[in-house]
């Protein structure tokens, strides 16, 4: 081919390449949003575009018009979970529009659920407009959810906003359940200050569910940090909560570590009082290492109280190795709390062997006061069973003619006992009102047994705790 001609013959072609070039991407421009290369599909859009992002691409009325296409959908979770996604998307252009419909026009589930949906969308972008509305919502169960999601939201942007907000209800429930979900999401967020806030508050409220929440958070992430703020909070009343607050938490997570942190306290009431709330929580995951810390407790007050909260988790727990734990020690005004305590929770479920259980207690203040106790509750939801029990056991005629109800002339109404050497006994003889619709018929397997005559024997004892609490 001759060069003039090689030449044409390329410019042609190069002509139609460009050609079918252009029409090909004009086409294609032409089926993105907003039309062409501007539109949002294309690179070069991202400036012009820069001010509308984040802004709804539907109007208000078409994503009400989804919501309502959902809400035709068969009653059920499908439903609710279509009418929720809908909803959101509704709420996070037009929160005001979405929350003011949904008030009036959702019901049951789907309206909880879409208040609390909603308004957590809404504070996280203007927290001013979301409580302000929440504010003027109708005083139902619907606003203490809302209320609480608004706060779980707002507490982990801005704790001290969102408390400020929360002092402003005066509605009890609303401000008892918010406290609670804002101290849980701010302490999460920033341990230090929810923290500093809900002592705060306990101090001028006595309310310490905000404060138990925020230490539990802080010492699960920086148990170091956490006990540090404790140490240095002023002495008193408010230090001693503070630190009771903290080892309680810190045992459900690490009670060897609390133990050994607590046994280091040089303030004795601190370091007693520290053990107690560590076997309160130490006893709901390892109630027999929990109960060799007791063994090992020197102060009495201290021990009467520690097995009583031993006893009140591990009977529910395991009632039967909590039993063979209390037959394995010797007689002493420990075991006689420890079954007391026992027998109280074992009255729920079989108040035959509750009783029997408590005719073992030797002291017998305690011993006939808890009859007496047991006894008239038994009485009152099944005194046919009751009454064969009462007469077929040796009791004190006293006793005997409390719990059935007839005339005595020398024998007061049985009260807790105030006996000064055991100061936890008298809380383990309050009244028992029984949920009538719990079986009686439980057959208890182990039953109390005399104690052993000397503590020599170690047949039975519980495997070594690690960490057992210093002596003082």
């Amino acid at each position: 081919m001759k060069p003039r001609l090689f030449l044409i013959f390329t410019c042609v072609l190069a002509f139609w390449a460009g050609m079918f070039w252009w029409l090909y991407h004009e086409t294609a421009d032409n089926n993105l949003p907003h039309g062409g290369i501007g539109g949002a599909g294309s690179s070069s859009a991202g400036n012009a575009d820069s001010a509308d992002a984040g802004q709804p691409k539907l109007t208000s009325g078409q994503l009400k018009d989804a919501v309502m296409k959902a809400l035709n959908l068969p009653a059920g979770p499908a439903r609710m979970k279509a009418v929720l996604a809908a909803f959101e998307e509704w709420a996070k252009g037009y929160p005001d529009e979405a929350m003011s419909w949904g008030e009036d026009n959702f019901e049951g589930k789907e309206r909880l659920a879409a208040m609390q949906a909603g308004i957590g969308i809404w504070v996280a972008k203007d927290p001013a407009s979301a409580s302000a509305w929440v504010d003027g919502m109708a005083g139902d169960a619907s606003k203490t959810e809302t209320v609480v999601s608004l706060l779980t939201t707002w507490g982990g942007k801005d704790g001290q906003a969102a408390a400020q907000w929360l002092l402003t209800q005066t509605n009890p429930i609303f401000r008892a359940q918010g406290v609670q979900a804002l101290a849980d999401s701010w302490s999460k967020a920033n341990p230090a200050d929810a923290t500093k806030w809900a002592m705060q508050y306990y101090n001028d409220t006595q309310d310490g569910h905000a404060f138990q929440i925020a230490i539990g958070n802080w010492v699960k992430n920086d148990a170091k940090d956490a006990t540090q703020f404790v140490v240095n909070l002023p002495a008193g009343d408010g230090q001693n909560i503070a630190l009771n607050n903290l080892v309680l938490q810190w045992a459900a997570v690490d009670p060897a570590a609390a133990s050994n942190w607590a046994s280091n306290l040089t303030d004795e009431r601190q370091r007693e009082e520290a053990y107690v709330n560590i076997v309160d929580s130490w006893a709901q995951w390892e109630p027999r290492k929990a109960a060799n810390a007791v063994n090992g407790f020197t102060d009495e007050d201290t021990q009467y109280a520690a097995v009583s909260a031993l006893m009140d988790h591990w009977v529910n727990s395991d009632a039967v190795a909590a039993s063979q734990w209390i037959n394995a020690q010797p007689p002493s005004p420990m075991r006689d709390t420890a079954i007391s305590s026992f027998s109280n929770g074992l009255f729920f479920i079989d108040p035959t062997s509750s009783l029997n259980w408590t005719m073992a207690i030797q002291d017998a203040d305690l011993r006939n006061n808890q009859l007496v106790v047991l006894g008239n509750a038994w009485m009152q939801y099944d005194p046919a069973t009751a009454q064969i029990w009462v007469q077929s056991t040796n009791l004190p005629a006293d006793v005997r003619a409390q719990i059935l109800g007839e005339e005595t002339t020398n024998s007061p109404a049985a009260q807790p006992p105030a006996d000064n050497n055991n100061p936890s006994s008298a809380g383990n003889t309050t009244g028992i009102t029984p949920d009538p619709n719990q079986p009686i018929n439980v057959t208890f397997s182990t039953g109390p047994s005399a104690p052993p005559a000397s503590t020599d024997s170690n047949d039975n004892a519980p495997e070594p705790a690690s960490v057992t609490p210093a002596a003082n």
